[in-house]
Protein backbone atom coordinates (compact mmCIF):
# COMPACT_ATOMS: atom_id res chain seq x y z
CA UNK A 1 0.00 0.00 0.00
CA UNK A 2 1.19 3.47 -0.78
CA UNK A 3 0.56 6.80 0.81
CA UNK A 4 -0.44 9.74 -1.31
CA UNK A 5 1.65 12.76 -2.16
CA UNK A 6 -0.43 14.95 0.13
CA UNK A 7 0.03 12.61 3.07
CA UNK A 8 3.76 12.52 2.60
CA UNK A 9 3.98 16.26 2.26
CA UNK A 10 2.00 16.67 5.43
CA UNK A 11 4.37 14.47 7.39
CA UNK A 12 7.48 16.15 6.10
CA UNK A 13 6.22 19.67 6.52
CA UNK A 14 7.11 19.45 10.20
CA UNK A 15 10.66 20.35 9.23
CA UNK A 16 9.76 23.81 8.09
CA UNK A 17 6.17 24.64 8.81
CA UNK A 18 6.49 27.24 11.53
CA UNK A 19 9.63 28.61 10.00
CA UNK A 20 7.96 30.17 7.08
CA UNK A 21 5.28 32.01 8.99
CA UNK A 22 7.47 35.07 9.43
CA UNK A 23 9.19 35.41 6.12
CA UNK A 24 9.36 39.15 6.30
CA UNK A 25 10.32 41.28 9.25
CA UNK A 26 10.11 44.61 7.53
CA UNK A 27 8.31 46.20 4.66
CA UNK A 28 7.54 43.84 1.85
CA UNK A 29 8.64 44.43 -1.66
CA UNK A 30 6.59 44.35 -4.77
CA UNK A 31 3.07 44.99 -3.53
CA UNK A 32 1.91 43.49 -6.78
CA UNK A 33 -1.60 44.67 -7.38
CA UNK A 34 -0.65 45.71 -10.91
CA UNK A 35 -0.60 43.34 -13.85
CA UNK A 36 2.83 41.86 -14.59
CA UNK A 37 4.41 42.83 -17.88
CA UNK A 38 6.99 40.95 -19.90
CA UNK A 39 10.27 42.30 -21.14
CA UNK A 40 13.11 44.41 -19.86
CA UNK A 41 16.14 43.67 -17.80
CA UNK A 42 17.34 44.25 -14.26
CA UNK A 43 20.67 44.37 -12.48
CA UNK A 44 21.41 43.02 -9.02
CA UNK A 45 24.42 43.93 -6.92
CA UNK A 46 25.54 41.09 -4.67
CA UNK A 47 28.25 41.13 -2.05
CA UNK A 48 30.27 38.18 -3.29
CA UNK A 49 31.00 36.40 -6.52
CA UNK A 50 29.76 32.80 -6.42
CA UNK A 51 32.42 30.34 -5.42
CA UNK A 52 30.90 27.77 -7.78
CA UNK A 53 27.94 27.59 -10.17
CA UNK A 54 27.66 23.77 -10.17
CA UNK A 55 25.05 22.67 -7.57
CA UNK A 56 27.02 19.67 -6.34
CA UNK A 57 29.99 21.83 -5.36
CA UNK A 58 28.31 25.10 -4.43
CA UNK A 59 29.45 25.52 -0.82
CA UNK A 60 28.40 29.13 -0.17
CA UNK A 61 24.76 29.61 0.74
CA UNK A 62 24.41 33.04 -0.84
CA UNK A 63 25.46 31.60 -4.21
CA UNK A 64 22.19 29.68 -4.46
CA UNK A 65 20.28 32.89 -5.19
CA UNK A 66 22.08 33.05 -8.53
CA UNK A 67 22.24 29.33 -9.26
CA UNK A 68 18.47 28.97 -8.74
CA UNK A 69 17.90 30.97 -11.94
CA UNK A 70 19.60 28.25 -13.98
CA UNK A 71 18.78 25.04 -12.11
CA UNK A 72 15.42 23.44 -11.26
CA UNK A 73 14.70 20.81 -8.61
CA UNK A 74 12.69 17.63 -8.53
CA UNK A 75 10.11 19.06 -6.08
CA UNK A 76 9.21 22.58 -4.95
CA UNK A 77 9.13 23.72 -1.33
CA UNK A 78 6.25 26.08 -0.63
CA UNK A 79 6.24 28.91 1.90
CA UNK A 80 4.26 26.77 4.38
CA UNK A 81 6.88 24.01 4.25
CA UNK A 82 4.91 21.59 2.10
CA UNK A 83 6.18 20.14 -1.18
CA UNK A 84 4.53 20.42 -4.58
CA UNK A 85 5.41 19.18 -8.08
CA UNK A 86 8.16 20.71 -10.18
CA UNK A 87 10.28 18.50 -12.44
CA UNK A 88 8.37 15.62 -10.87
CA UNK A 89 4.67 15.95 -11.67
CA UNK A 90 3.70 13.47 -8.94
CA UNK A 91 5.16 10.99 -6.50
CA UNK A 92 4.16 8.22 -4.16
CA UNK A 93 5.78 6.79 -1.07
CA UNK A 94 5.51 3.25 0.17
CA UNK A 95 3.81 2.81 3.54
CA UNK A 96 7.10 1.92 5.23
CA UNK A 97 8.72 5.10 3.86
CA UNK A 98 11.43 3.13 2.05
CA UNK A 99 10.45 3.60 -1.60
CA UNK A 100 9.72 6.87 -3.42
CA UNK A 101 8.36 6.65 -6.96
CA UNK A 102 8.48 9.91 -8.93
CA UNK A 103 6.71 10.55 -12.22
CA UNK A 104 8.66 13.17 -14.17
CA UNK A 105 7.25 15.69 -16.61
CA UNK A 106 7.78 14.64 -20.21
CA UNK A 107 8.31 18.13 -21.66
CA UNK A 108 11.45 19.38 -19.92
CA UNK A 109 14.62 20.23 -21.83
CA UNK A 110 18.02 21.36 -20.65
CA UNK A 111 19.33 24.56 -22.22
CA UNK A 112 21.66 22.31 -24.23
CA UNK A 113 18.59 20.84 -25.92
CA UNK A 114 18.93 17.46 -24.21
CA UNK A 115 15.85 15.87 -22.66
CA UNK A 116 15.48 15.84 -18.90
CA UNK A 117 14.18 12.36 -18.08
CA UNK A 118 14.48 9.90 -15.22
CA UNK A 119 17.88 8.73 -16.44
CA UNK A 120 19.18 12.32 -16.28
CA UNK A 121 17.94 12.75 -12.71
CA UNK A 122 19.39 9.39 -11.70
CA UNK A 123 22.78 10.39 -13.17
CA UNK A 124 22.78 13.61 -11.14
CA UNK A 125 21.80 11.98 -7.85
CA UNK A 126 24.17 9.04 -8.32
CA UNK A 127 27.02 11.42 -9.07
CA UNK A 128 26.36 13.55 -5.98
CA UNK A 129 25.98 10.64 -3.57
CA UNK A 130 29.19 8.98 -4.71
CA UNK A 131 31.70 10.19 -2.12
CA UNK A 132 34.54 9.65 -4.60
CA UNK A 133 33.36 12.74 -6.48
CA UNK A 134 33.77 15.02 -3.46
CA UNK A 135 30.40 16.72 -3.58
CA UNK A 136 29.54 18.76 -0.50
CA UNK A 137 26.07 17.23 -0.52
CA UNK A 138 26.64 13.47 -0.66
CA UNK A 139 25.30 13.31 2.89
CA UNK A 140 21.89 14.55 1.76
CA UNK A 141 21.50 11.25 -0.06
CA UNK A 142 23.10 9.11 2.62
CA UNK A 143 19.93 7.07 3.12
CA UNK A 144 19.64 6.19 -0.59
CA UNK A 145 20.27 2.52 -1.31
CA UNK A 146 19.40 2.40 -4.99
CA UNK A 147 17.97 4.54 -7.78
CA UNK A 148 16.36 3.16 -10.93
CA UNK A 149 15.12 5.00 -14.02
CA UNK A 150 12.58 3.92 -16.60
CA UNK A 151 11.73 6.65 -19.11
CA UNK A 152 9.91 9.19 -16.92
CA UNK A 153 9.67 7.07 -13.79
CA UNK A 154 12.33 7.48 -11.13
CA UNK A 155 12.37 5.11 -8.16
CA UNK A 156 14.48 5.86 -5.09
CA UNK A 157 14.90 3.03 -2.61
CA UNK A 158 16.19 3.91 0.84
CA UNK A 159 18.06 1.83 3.37
CA UNK A 160 15.77 3.32 6.04
CA UNK A 161 12.96 5.85 6.21
CA UNK A 162 14.28 9.37 5.63
CA UNK A 163 12.08 12.24 6.80
CA UNK A 164 14.39 14.72 5.08
CA UNK A 165 14.40 13.36 1.53
CA UNK A 166 11.88 15.75 -0.03
CA UNK A 167 13.50 18.71 1.71
CA UNK A 168 16.85 17.72 0.22
CA UNK A 169 15.38 17.15 -3.25
CA UNK A 170 13.80 20.62 -3.19
CA UNK A 171 17.14 22.31 -2.58
CA UNK A 172 19.42 23.97 -5.12
CA UNK A 173 22.10 21.67 -3.71
CA UNK A 174 20.44 18.73 -5.49
CA UNK A 175 19.42 20.74 -8.56
CA UNK A 176 19.53 18.89 -11.87
CA UNK A 177 21.97 19.66 -14.70
CA UNK A 178 22.59 18.02 -18.08
CA UNK A 179 24.38 14.77 -17.21
CA UNK A 180 26.38 14.89 -20.45
CA UNK A 181 29.06 16.96 -18.70
CA UNK A 182 28.52 15.96 -15.12
CA UNK A 183 31.80 14.06 -14.97
CA UNK A 184 33.57 17.39 -15.48
CA UNK A 185 32.97 17.84 -11.76
CA UNK A 186 34.44 21.01 -10.29
CA UNK A 187 35.37 22.26 -13.78
CA UNK A 188 31.68 23.19 -13.99
CA UNK A 189 32.13 25.66 -11.12
CA UNK A 190 33.14 28.26 -13.70
CA UNK A 191 30.05 28.86 -15.81
CA UNK A 192 30.23 28.21 -19.51
CA UNK A 193 28.54 26.24 -22.26
CA UNK A 194 29.08 22.96 -20.44
CA UNK A 195 26.91 23.93 -17.45
CA UNK A 196 23.40 23.39 -18.70
CA UNK A 197 20.33 23.39 -16.46
CA UNK A 198 16.60 23.50 -17.14
CA UNK A 199 15.92 26.77 -15.31
CA UNK A 200 14.09 29.89 -16.53
CA UNK A 201 17.40 31.58 -17.37
CA UNK A 202 20.62 30.49 -19.04
CA UNK A 203 24.10 31.89 -18.56
CA UNK A 204 24.86 34.34 -21.35
CA UNK A 205 28.27 35.62 -20.22
CA UNK A 206 30.51 35.59 -17.21
CA UNK A 207 33.32 37.97 -16.34
CA UNK A 208 35.31 36.81 -13.35
CA UNK A 209 35.50 39.48 -10.70
CA UNK A 210 32.83 41.60 -12.35
CA UNK A 211 29.46 40.07 -13.31
CA UNK A 212 27.41 37.23 -14.71
CA UNK A 213 24.68 37.91 -17.28
CA UNK A 214 21.65 35.63 -17.59
CA UNK A 215 19.23 35.62 -20.49
CA UNK A 216 15.68 34.31 -20.59
CA UNK A 217 15.13 30.65 -21.46
CA UNK A 218 12.38 31.23 -24.03
CA UNK A 219 11.39 27.55 -24.00
CA UNK A 220 10.74 27.41 -20.25
CA UNK A 221 7.29 25.94 -19.57
CA UNK A 222 7.60 23.88 -16.37
CA UNK A 223 7.47 26.31 -13.44
CA UNK A 224 5.93 25.10 -10.17
CA UNK A 225 2.17 25.49 -10.32
CA UNK A 226 1.98 27.72 -7.24
CA UNK A 227 4.00 30.49 -8.88
CA UNK A 228 2.11 33.39 -10.35
CA UNK A 229 2.38 32.40 -14.00
CA UNK A 230 3.60 29.77 -16.42
CA UNK A 231 5.71 29.98 -19.55
CA UNK A 232 9.01 31.88 -19.76
CA UNK A 233 10.18 34.36 -17.12
CA UNK A 234 8.94 37.93 -17.49
CA UNK A 235 12.41 39.44 -17.81
CA UNK A 236 14.60 39.19 -20.91
CA UNK A 237 17.85 39.53 -19.01
CA UNK A 238 19.24 39.60 -15.47
CA UNK A 239 22.72 40.77 -14.54
CA UNK A 240 24.43 40.11 -11.21
CA UNK A 241 27.26 42.50 -10.46
CA UNK A 242 29.76 41.53 -7.77
CA UNK A 243 30.25 44.54 -5.49
CA UNK A 244 31.87 43.64 -2.19
CA UNK A 245 31.94 47.08 -0.61
CA UNK A 246 28.73 47.73 1.35
CA UNK A 247 28.62 51.48 0.75
CA UNK A 248 29.29 51.08 -2.98
CA UNK A 249 26.57 48.45 -3.32
CA UNK A 250 24.04 50.52 -1.39
CA UNK A 251 25.01 53.67 -3.27
CA UNK A 252 24.52 51.90 -6.59
CA UNK A 253 20.92 51.13 -5.59
CA UNK A 254 20.18 54.62 -4.30
CA UNK A 255 21.56 56.19 -7.47
CA UNK A 256 19.64 53.85 -9.74
CA UNK A 257 22.71 52.13 -11.20
CA UNK A 258 21.30 48.78 -10.07
CA UNK A 259 17.72 47.65 -9.39
CA UNK A 260 18.23 45.44 -6.33
CA UNK A 261 20.87 44.50 -3.79
CA UNK A 262 21.33 41.62 -1.39
CA UNK A 263 23.59 41.70 1.62
CA UNK A 264 21.98 44.92 2.84
CA UNK A 265 24.20 46.39 5.58
CA UNK A 266 22.26 46.84 8.83
CA UNK A 267 23.35 50.44 9.23
CA UNK A 268 21.81 51.29 5.86
CA UNK A 269 18.38 49.82 6.57
CA UNK A 270 16.98 52.94 8.23
CA UNK A 271 17.87 55.19 5.29
CA UNK A 272 16.72 52.65 2.71
CA UNK A 273 13.32 52.15 4.31
CA UNK A 274 12.77 55.93 4.38
CA UNK A 275 13.39 56.16 0.63
CA UNK A 276 9.98 56.06 -1.04
CA UNK A 277 11.55 54.79 -4.26
CA UNK A 278 12.86 51.63 -2.59
CA UNK A 279 11.49 48.59 -0.78
CA UNK A 280 13.17 46.46 1.88
CA UNK A 281 12.45 42.81 2.68
CA UNK A 282 14.09 40.50 5.18
CA UNK A 283 14.05 36.77 4.60
CA UNK A 284 12.81 34.01 6.90
CA UNK A 285 14.81 33.14 10.04
CA UNK A 286 14.28 29.48 9.31
CA UNK A 287 17.76 28.37 8.35
CA UNK A 288 20.57 27.46 10.69
CA UNK A 289 21.76 30.50 12.57
CA UNK A 290 25.06 32.26 12.04
CA UNK A 291 27.55 31.20 14.71
CA UNK A 292 30.87 29.66 15.61
CA UNK A 293 31.37 26.00 14.77
CA UNK A 294 34.08 24.92 17.21
CA UNK A 295 36.43 22.00 16.56
CA UNK A 296 36.11 19.67 19.56
CA UNK A 297 38.79 17.21 18.46
CA UNK A 298 42.17 16.79 20.15
CA UNK A 299 43.80 18.37 17.09
CA UNK A 300 42.34 21.63 18.41
CA UNK A 301 43.68 21.27 21.96
CA UNK A 302 43.16 22.77 24.47
CA UNK A 303 39.73 23.56 22.97
CA UNK A 304 38.85 19.86 22.98
CA UNK A 305 37.95 20.59 26.63
CA UNK A 306 34.22 21.39 26.78
CA UNK A 307 34.72 23.56 29.89
CA UNK A 308 37.11 25.82 27.96
CA UNK A 309 34.72 26.03 25.01
CA UNK A 310 31.91 27.05 27.36
CA UNK A 311 34.20 29.63 28.98
CA UNK A 312 34.78 31.25 25.60
CA UNK A 313 31.05 31.05 24.77
CA UNK A 314 30.19 32.86 28.01
CA UNK A 315 33.01 35.42 27.89
CA UNK A 316 31.09 38.11 26.01
CA UNK A 317 27.77 39.96 26.23
CA UNK A 318 26.23 38.98 22.91
CA UNK A 319 23.06 41.04 23.32
CA UNK A 320 25.04 44.25 23.80
CA UNK A 321 27.37 43.48 20.90
CA UNK A 322 24.57 42.60 18.48
CA UNK A 323 22.53 45.68 19.41
CA UNK A 324 25.56 47.95 19.04
CA UNK A 325 26.40 46.64 15.58
CA UNK A 326 23.00 46.01 14.05
CA UNK A 327 20.89 48.75 15.72
CA UNK A 328 17.90 46.47 16.11
CA UNK A 329 18.05 45.11 12.54
CA UNK A 330 19.40 41.69 13.59
CA UNK A 331 18.33 39.32 16.35
CA UNK A 332 20.83 37.47 18.53
CA UNK A 333 20.52 33.70 18.27
CA UNK A 334 20.12 31.11 21.01
CA UNK A 335 20.41 27.88 19.05
CA UNK A 336 21.82 26.31 15.94
CA UNK A 337 18.19 26.18 14.70
CA UNK A 338 16.54 29.42 13.51
CA UNK A 339 14.04 30.96 15.91
CA UNK A 340 11.17 30.74 13.43
CA UNK A 341 11.63 27.03 12.87
CA UNK A 342 9.26 24.50 14.42
CA UNK A 343 12.32 22.60 15.62
CA UNK A 344 13.73 25.52 17.67
CA UNK A 345 14.25 24.44 21.30
CA UNK A 346 12.84 27.42 23.20
CA UNK A 347 14.36 26.27 26.50
CA UNK A 348 17.76 27.42 25.24
CA UNK A 349 16.72 31.05 25.50
CA UNK A 350 18.49 32.75 28.45
CA UNK A 351 20.22 29.45 29.30
CA UNK A 352 23.79 30.41 28.38
CA UNK A 353 26.12 33.32 27.67
CA UNK A 354 27.42 36.54 29.24
CA UNK A 355 28.90 35.05 32.38
CA UNK A 356 32.55 36.21 32.58
CA UNK A 357 32.80 35.27 36.27
CA UNK A 358 31.98 31.64 35.57
CA UNK A 359 34.20 31.72 32.47
CA UNK A 360 37.17 33.01 34.45
CA UNK A 361 36.63 30.43 37.19
CA UNK A 362 36.58 27.63 34.59
CA UNK A 363 39.76 28.90 32.97
CA UNK A 364 41.49 29.15 36.36
CA UNK A 365 40.40 25.60 37.22
CA UNK A 366 41.84 24.35 33.93
CA UNK A 367 45.25 25.79 34.84
CA UNK A 368 45.14 28.89 32.63
CA UNK A 369 45.58 31.09 35.69
CA UNK A 370 48.55 33.32 34.90
CA UNK A 371 48.72 36.37 32.62
CA UNK A 372 51.44 37.68 30.34
CA UNK A 373 52.48 41.31 29.91
CA UNK A 374 49.58 41.95 27.49
CA UNK A 375 46.95 40.55 29.85
CA UNK A 376 46.40 37.24 28.04
CA UNK A 377 46.04 34.03 30.00
CA UNK A 378 48.96 31.60 29.94
CA UNK A 379 49.78 28.07 31.06
CA UNK A 380 53.27 26.57 31.11
CA UNK A 381 54.49 29.66 29.27
CA UNK A 382 51.95 29.24 26.42
CA UNK A 383 49.30 31.85 25.66
CA UNK A 384 45.63 30.78 25.53
CA UNK A 385 44.91 31.41 21.87
CA UNK A 386 41.87 30.61 19.76
CA UNK A 387 41.86 30.83 15.96
CA UNK A 388 38.76 32.05 14.14
CA UNK A 389 39.05 31.64 10.37
CA UNK A 390 36.29 33.05 8.17
CA UNK A 391 36.53 32.88 4.40
CA UNK A 392 36.48 36.32 2.83
CA UNK A 393 33.99 35.11 0.19
CA UNK A 394 31.29 34.67 2.85
CA UNK A 395 31.72 37.84 4.88
CA UNK A 396 28.50 39.88 4.79
CA UNK A 397 26.15 41.73 7.11
CA UNK A 398 29.07 43.15 9.16
CA UNK A 399 29.84 39.68 10.43
CA UNK A 400 33.55 40.51 10.46
CA UNK A 401 32.75 43.46 12.74
CA UNK A 402 30.74 41.12 14.97
CA UNK A 403 33.68 38.71 15.28
CA UNK A 404 36.07 41.59 16.01
CA UNK A 405 33.80 42.82 18.82
CA UNK A 406 33.79 39.32 20.33
CA UNK A 407 37.56 39.23 19.90
CA UNK A 408 37.87 42.42 21.97
CA UNK A 409 35.41 41.26 24.64
CA UNK A 410 37.08 37.87 25.07
CA UNK A 411 40.42 39.57 25.73
CA UNK A 412 38.98 42.21 28.04
CA UNK A 413 36.73 39.91 30.07
CA UNK A 414 38.71 36.69 30.26
CA UNK A 415 42.18 37.11 28.73
CA UNK A 416 41.53 34.77 25.79
CA UNK A 417 43.46 35.77 22.66
CA UNK A 418 41.35 35.42 19.51
CA UNK A 419 43.32 35.26 16.26
CA UNK A 420 40.84 36.30 13.54
CA UNK A 421 41.74 35.95 9.86
CA UNK A 422 39.81 35.98 6.57
CA UNK A 423 41.56 33.83 3.93
CA UNK A 424 39.99 32.71 0.66
CA UNK A 425 37.50 29.88 0.69
CA UNK A 426 39.88 27.74 -1.34
CA UNK A 427 42.58 28.07 1.29
CA UNK A 428 40.23 27.58 4.23
CA UNK A 429 38.41 24.59 2.76
CA UNK A 430 41.77 22.92 2.09
CA UNK A 431 42.69 23.35 5.77
CA UNK A 432 39.32 21.98 6.91
CA UNK A 433 39.77 18.96 4.65
CA UNK A 434 43.05 18.28 6.47
CA UNK A 435 41.41 18.72 9.89
CA UNK A 436 43.43 21.88 10.49
CA UNK A 437 40.81 24.28 11.79
CA UNK A 438 39.67 25.69 15.11
CA UNK A 439 36.56 27.89 14.73
CA UNK A 440 34.59 28.51 11.56
CA UNK A 441 31.94 31.26 11.58
CA UNK A 442 29.04 30.40 9.31
CA UNK A 443 25.53 29.13 8.78
CA UNK A 444 24.47 26.10 6.81
CA UNK A 445 21.27 27.04 5.09
CA UNK A 446 17.79 25.68 4.98
CA UNK A 447 18.32 22.00 4.52
CA UNK A 448 16.72 19.50 6.87
CA UNK A 449 18.36 20.07 10.26
CA UNK A 450 18.98 16.42 11.09
CA UNK A 451 20.58 15.75 7.73
CA UNK A 452 22.62 18.92 8.10
CA UNK A 453 24.00 17.69 11.43
CA UNK A 454 25.25 14.53 9.77
CA UNK A 455 26.69 16.37 6.80
CA UNK A 456 28.29 19.08 8.92
CA UNK A 457 29.51 17.29 12.03
CA UNK A 458 29.93 13.75 10.81
CA UNK A 459 31.24 14.54 7.37
CA UNK A 460 32.47 17.92 6.30
CA UNK A 461 34.17 19.38 9.37
CA UNK A 462 35.36 16.13 10.92
CA UNK A 463 36.21 14.16 7.81
CA UNK A 464 39.91 14.20 8.74
CA UNK A 465 39.48 14.00 12.52
CA UNK A 466 39.23 10.77 14.49
CA UNK A 467 36.89 12.44 17.02
CA UNK A 468 33.32 13.29 16.11
CA UNK A 469 30.37 14.62 18.14
CA UNK A 470 28.86 11.15 18.16
CA UNK A 471 25.86 11.95 20.36
CA UNK A 472 24.63 14.65 18.00
CA UNK A 473 25.17 12.42 14.98
CA UNK A 474 23.33 9.51 16.62
CA UNK A 475 20.37 11.74 17.51
CA UNK A 476 20.31 13.11 13.97
CA UNK A 477 20.31 9.59 12.57
CA UNK A 478 17.36 8.71 14.82
CA UNK A 479 15.53 11.88 13.74
CA UNK A 480 15.91 11.11 10.05
CA UNK A 481 14.40 7.69 10.53
CA UNK A 482 11.61 8.93 12.80
CA UNK A 483 8.07 8.64 11.49
CA UNK A 484 6.60 10.13 14.69
CA UNK A 485 6.81 13.97 14.66
CA UNK A 486 7.09 14.03 18.47
CA UNK A 487 10.13 11.76 18.37
CA UNK A 488 11.67 13.87 15.61
CA UNK A 489 11.25 17.03 17.71
CA UNK A 490 12.67 15.30 20.79
CA UNK A 491 15.76 14.23 18.84
CA UNK A 492 16.25 17.75 17.45
CA UNK A 493 15.95 19.24 20.94
CA UNK A 494 18.60 16.82 22.14
CA UNK A 495 20.95 17.86 19.35
CA UNK A 496 20.57 21.55 20.19
CA UNK A 497 21.14 20.98 23.90
CA UNK A 498 24.26 18.96 23.17
CA UNK A 499 25.81 21.23 20.56
CA UNK A 500 25.00 24.59 22.18
CA UNK A 501 24.53 24.24 25.93
CA UNK A 502 26.33 21.07 27.03
CA UNK A 503 29.36 21.06 24.72
CA UNK A 504 29.58 24.55 23.15
CA UNK A 505 30.49 22.94 19.84
CA UNK A 506 28.30 25.59 18.23
CA UNK A 507 28.08 29.12 19.63
CA UNK A 508 25.03 30.85 18.10
CA UNK A 509 25.51 34.54 17.30
CA UNK A 510 22.73 36.04 15.13
CA UNK A 511 19.75 34.78 13.20
CA UNK A 512 20.72 34.20 9.59
CA UNK A 513 18.53 36.03 7.12
CA UNK A 514 19.08 37.47 3.67
CA UNK A 515 17.68 41.01 3.43
CA UNK A 516 16.98 42.51 0.03
CA UNK A 517 16.48 46.14 -1.00
CA UNK A 518 15.10 46.99 -4.42
CA UNK A 519 13.62 49.70 -6.58
CA UNK A 520 9.86 49.96 -6.17
CA UNK A 521 9.55 49.46 -9.92
CA UNK A 522 10.67 45.87 -9.39
CA UNK A 523 7.94 43.39 -8.48
CA UNK A 524 7.61 39.72 -7.69
CA UNK A 525 10.89 39.13 -5.91
CA UNK A 526 10.79 36.77 -2.97
CA UNK A 527 12.67 33.99 -1.22
CA UNK A 528 13.59 30.42 -2.02
CA UNK A 529 12.14 28.58 0.97
CA UNK A 530 14.27 25.52 0.33
CA UNK A 531 17.34 27.57 1.25
CA UNK A 532 16.06 30.77 2.88
CA UNK A 533 17.96 32.91 0.36
CA UNK A 534 16.61 35.37 -2.23
CA UNK A 535 14.82 33.48 -4.95
CA UNK A 536 15.66 33.46 -8.64
CA UNK A 537 14.02 35.92 -10.98
CA UNK A 538 11.30 33.79 -12.58
CA UNK A 539 8.48 35.84 -11.01
CA UNK A 540 10.21 39.21 -11.22
CA UNK A 541 8.95 41.94 -13.52
CA UNK A 542 9.52 45.66 -13.91
CA UNK A 543 6.94 48.43 -14.14
CA UNK A 544 6.99 50.26 -17.43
Amino acid sequence: MRTTLAAVAGLLSLTTLAACSSASTSTTSGADSATPVSGGSITWAVAAEPSCFAPAFDDVLADRAITRNVVDSLVYQEKDGTYTPWLASAWETSKDGITYTFTLRDDVKFSSGATLDAAAVKANLDYTRDSAHGSSYAGLLGSVKDITADKNTLTITLSQADSSLLSSLSSVALGIIDPATIDDGKDLCTPGEKLSGSGPFVIDSYTRGSQVVLKQNADYAWAPESLSHDGPAYLDQVTYKFIAEDSTRTGALQSGQVDAISGVPALSVASLTKNQKLTYTDGPASSTTFGFTVNGSSENAPWDDAELRKAFRDSFDLDTIVNAIYKGQKTRAWSWVGKDSAEFDTTLKDSWGNDPSAANAALDAAGWSTRDSEGYRTKDGKRLRLKITYDADSVRDQRDTLVEAIQDAAKKNTGIEVDFTTPTWAALSADIAKGDWSIYPGSYGKVDYANSVIGTWNGYFYGANAWKPTKAVDLATDAIGATDPAQYKKDLDGIQQYLVKDQALFVPLVESTFPVAASNTLHGNGFDYSSGVPDGNYNVWVSK
